[in-house]
């Protein structure tokens, strides 16, 4: 049958063609299924071997990990003092400071202990008063920590506990403050560590970035301005930093007639100064500088500013903000900055604060050193043109950057803190003040010494006079305009922080009954003080404590409910002394 047959056929008879139609449907489904099939074998070829090759990346990734040295990995921060700092410490075992005369300078290298099986680290710090050059011919009292201004560096790692270890060896409460994340106990405003007193201050590295520490006696401005402060560097743990030769600057002011005025005679760097114009900070071309800036003067923003070049800054000193791009970068009293810089040219630049400061003392030079120079093995050293302020750079600067082979980029940071330390000391000569018999005390410390001295007197004379006028002390005491009749009031009178003050308290000294509420005002003015039982000699009894009052008619209350001698003191101004009699 031909092929018009078989057309003809199937148009005559329709159930036939349905059939054939059918027919050619099930042979189109019997060939997807094989199609599936395949599919689904070929599925399993593939899925066959995944428990196994997942089972060896496994194997794989744990054999990797056992023999990576991950303090290969962590971010490399080369610490300032770290080898000399580690030693053994005793629990019973004290730092002591040299009682020789012809100098008051320690190493910051020699602060700093450690034990094997503790992490804490000890670090001592000394107040003493001593005699130090700021300037060529220049020599001036200052109070210090470790015998020159400003105090050590500190550096510690993001999240290290240290114990500060602080003896007071001035003849004028201190205490030391430090900026940063801490509880009150180790704050640094109270207590006052008194002349002779060791007081333990337990902190840990924390914001990282350019921390500080200073003196926080009352008035702080002056006991800043003396040369009671210095830097915290904390470094940061999970940021990488970039390597970098690295140099803290701390800037600074001193007053020759006024430490209390507004504009000072000299603002150092690092308390010398133009020390830095006579001994240029030396870098590698190319090379990345980092400069840990602290402004620890009292008055007025440092505008920071380096030549021929912008760098990043980082705001506030704090690693954790975003950095900027700069041109002159303005630091605030109290705050800081950490700043990285590159050069384009080699050459010997200038640094300075903008303004007023530049010209009195602030200037400096980097020298950045090009691969010619190098090269040609220049000595790098410096002639002054002031011989008595000049020192001998050498090639110290590039033996610690690179010991083989200056020529070579940096791999990792290098601090010269140790070098910047040194150069301050022996530019400082700083020399301990003979404090016998009150010789070599300053008028501001002959002030503090007179009140501290008097106040015995002034108690006596207090109580004398009190129990004359009336054994009640109806007359010295008055009445609150409460309800409550066993109510008293004792003024914080004006001027009572100041060491001519003859008067404290009034009444100085109060007698009262069982049950009786007094009320301390503090009117003295812009000074805060504290009502806190106990004595400068034995501290904070537990009684009662009002934290810090305000100079503005800030008010404490306390109810004596028991008899018994209650004495109280400032914490802020120890010499102010006095006691309440309960009967």
């Amino acid at each position: 049958m031909n092929r018009n047959n078989v057309a003809k056929l199937l148009r005559t008879n329709p159930s036939k063609s349905r059939l054939s139609q059918y027919s050619d449907s099930d042979q189109g489904i019997q060939y997807g299924d094989n199609i599936d099939l395949g599919i689904k074998l070929k599925l399993k070829e593939l899925v066959a071997p995944l428990p196994i090759m997942i089972f060896s990346m496994c194997a794989f990734v744990i054999i990797f990990t056992l023999s990576v040295n991950h303090n290969s990995l962590e971010p490399t921060i080369v610490l300032a003092q770290e080898l000399r700092q580690i030693g053994v410490v005793n629990e019973n075992s004290t730092t002591t400071s040299s009682n020789d005369n012809s100098s008051a300078t320690r190493s910051s290298n020699q602060m700093a202990t450690k034990d094997d099986n503790n992490s804490t680290r000890l670090i001592t710090l000394v107040t003493e008063d001593v005699e130090l050059d700021i300037a060529p011919g220049k020599k001036v009292k200052a109070w210090t920590f470790n015998g020159t201004v400003p105090g050590p560096t500190i550096r510690l790692a993001e999240g290290e506990n240290v114990t500060i270890k602080y003896i007071n060896k001035s003849p004028i409460p201190h205490t030391i403050h430090f900026h940063g994340n801490h509880d009150d106990v180790n704050d640094g405003v109270v207590p006052q560590v008194m002349p002779g007193q060791t007081y333990l201050y337990n902190i840990t590295g924390e914001p990282a970035g350019a921390l500080m520490y200073h003196c926080h006696a009352p008035p702080t401005s002056l006991h800043i301005r003396m040369g009671m402060y210095g830097a915290l560097i904390v470094d940061p743990l999970a940021k990488e930093i970039a390597p970098a030769k690295e140099f803290v600057m701390v800037m600074g002011e001193y007053s020759l007639k006024n430490q209390m005025g507004l504009e000072a005679d000299y603002y150092m760097i690092n308390g010398y100064a133009d020390q830095y114009m006579h001994n240029p900070l030396e870098i590698n071309h190319q090379d990345l500088m980092r400069i840990y800036l602290i402004n620890l003067g009292t008055t007025i923003p440092a505008s920071f500013h380096l030549h021929s070049t912008t760098f990043l800054t980082y705001p506030s000193g704090l690693w954790d903000n975003f950095p900027i791009h700069s041109q002159t970068i303005s630091v605030a009293p109290g705050d800081a900055s950490i700043i990285e810089a590159k050069w384009k040219y080699p050459g010997t630049y200038l640094f300075h604060a903008h303004g007023i400061q530049e010209e009195k003392g602030n200037m400096g030079q980097i020298k950045v050193i090009g691969q010619d120079e190098l090269s040609e093995g220049a000595t790098n050293s410096i002639v002054g043109i002031d011989t008595n302020v000049t020192t001998t750079n050498s090639n110290l600067q590039q033996q610690q950057q690179s010991p083989n082979n200056s020529s070579e980029l940096l791999t990792k940071s290098v601090s010269m803190f140790d070098w910047q330390y040194e150069l301050q000391k022996k530019l400082q000569n700083p020399i301990v003040v003979n404090q016998t018999e009150n010789r070599g005390l300053d008028r501001e410390e002959k002030k503090i010494m007179k009140e501290i001295g008097e106040t015995e007197e002034i108690q006596r004379q207090g109580e004398n006079l009190s129990l004359t006028l009336d054994k009640t002390l109806a007359t010295n005491v008055t009445e609150s305009s409460g309800a409550n009749s066993n109510s008293n009031q004792i003024t914080i009178v004006s001027g009572s922080s100041s060491p001519d003050s003859k008067l404290f308290y009034d009444p100085h000294n109060a007698e009262v009954k069982v049950g009786t509420e007094i009320t301390w005002v503090n009117n003295d003015t812009n000074m805060p003080h504290t009502v806190t039982s106990g004595s400068p000699g034995t501290g904070h009894s537990g009684v009662f404590d009002s934290g810090i009052m305000m100079g503005d008619g800030s008010t404490f209350k306390h109810t004596f409910d028991q008899k018994g001698e209650f004495e109280y003191f400032c914490t802020l101004h120890p010499w102010m002394i006095s006691k309440i009699v309960v009967n």
